[in-house]
């Protein structure tokens, strides 16, 4: 009786083990909505052969979803799921049409184009809330067999959106900004204590007056407070009491400024729109990077004209620096809608004094074609999970 030879099983340990039969190389290269992307990938064909692999393709990836938590101690989710772009290319077949001259390397260059409205990568993560869009070039080795599992590697890239005139913009940033500045105040009457007369204070930013705030620029500003006290007595020629309420800030760190993002999406709960702390411009807990330059003026007296004795001192303290934007720019989709608003804060001794500003703004990429990058300042901050597609599937 002739017995049947059965195959050796092989152990996970050893599957891990096996040498990938095709390598991917993409360039590091921050992507451009309607460009191309381009790689390689290397196959074994030896390896390729005998890992009864069939064919091989390559496929252009980009999905958006939304994930909301039902309520807020539940455990269900809705989940919206978009895989608008799913663009495969197919590099090799087992038939033999393409076959290695010398060695057992073959390199097989390849081409995907990004569609024209591709929004930008982003990603959001919170307790009630994640919600992404998300770009992969995909390779996969189709394997025969009844119980054969496909090879896949997967790498995320980065895709912007295109913005010829956040470009044009940049080039202006570069040269120095000669065009017109955006300025937005507010002002209020305050006291240190619930009785005596009102002091005066002025919170000012000024911005570049653009349509979009480019990406990898770096934008300037001006912050301008400026204090006036109640009426008082001048004494001679004497300068102000140091303890003149209110008192400009000398430091950046008694101003706050931040840039806050808003994310818009449907939920099964209100509010829809969760929203975040992007970056700390200037803040109480840390120096600010880059450095901010101080211009503090004199005080000046402003007589009273009733009473020639009397009037107020007022002073004008300036505070001058740059931001340089590496976020996901603004965009809009059916399930995202991502915008963004600078917020300016000062906070005066005593009961409600608080001076506030909220500057809504569009960031642009400020690019118009796919370039390499570098370093981290060249390309766009994104949470490390956006990096390790091991955890995709789990969100």
């Amino acid at each position: 009786m002739k017995m049947m030879s059965m195959p050796d099983p092989q152990s996970a340990y050893s599957l891990a083990m096996r040498k990938p039969a095709f390598r991917l190389t993409l360039p590091p290269t921050i992507y451009v909505s309607g460009g191309s992307v381009v790689g390689v990938l290397e196959l074994d064909h030896e390896l390729a052969l005998d890992d009864d692999i069939d064919r091989v393709y390559v496929e252009l990836q980009g999905t958006i979803q939304t994930k909301n938590r039902m309520g807020g101690e539940a455990d269900q989710f809705q989940v919206e799921t978009n895989e608008f772009l799913r663009r495969p290319l197919t590099l090799w077949r087992r038939d033999g049409s393409v076959s290695p001259t010398g060695g057992s390397t073959l390199v097989l260059p390849f081409e995907l184009k990004l569609p024209e409205d591709a929004p930008p990568s982003f990603q959001f993560e919170s307790y009630m809330n994640n919600a992404y869009v998300r770009y992969a070039v995909e390779i996969t080795g189709v394997r025969t067999g009844t119980f054969a599992v496909d090879r896949t590697v997967k790498t995320p890239i980065v895709v912007l959106q295109s913005d010829p005139i956040g470009s044009g913009i940049r080039a202006q940033l570069k040269l120095g900004w000669q065009e017109t500045w955006g300025r937005l105040k507010v002002e209020n009457n305050i006291r240190k204590y619930p009785w005596g007369d009102y002091a005066h204070a002025k919170l000012e930013l000024l911005v570049p007056h653009m349509d979009t705030f480019p990406l990898f620029s770096d934008i300037p500003y001006t912050i301008v407070v400026t204090t006036t006290s109640a009426p008082t007595k001048r004494k001679g020629n004497a300068a102000p009491e140091k303890s003149l309420f209110p008192c400009a800030p000398r430091n950046p760190s008694e101003i706050d400024f931040e840039l806050r993002r808003f994310i818009d999406m449907d939920t099964p709960y209100e509010p829809s729109n969760p929203e975040e702390l992007v970056t700390d411009i200037i803040s109480k807990a840390h120096a600010p990077i880059p450095p901010v330059d101080v211009e503090v003026g004199n005080y000046v007296w402003l007589p009273d004209a009733q009473k020639a004795d009397r009037g107020r001192w007022s002073q004008e303290v300036s505070f001058h620096s740059y931001i340089n934007l590496r976020f996901t720019p603004t965009f809009l989709t059916e399930q995202l809608k991502i915008k963004y608003t600078l917020v300016l804060r000062i906070e005066f001794p005593g009961m409600g004094n608080v001076l506030r500003l909220e500057l809504p703004i569009n960031i642009g990429s400020g690019v118009e074609s796919s370039f390499p990058f570098a370093d981290s300042s060249r390309t766009v901050d994104l949470p490390a999970s956006y990096w390790n597609t091991s955890t995709w599937s789990d969100q």
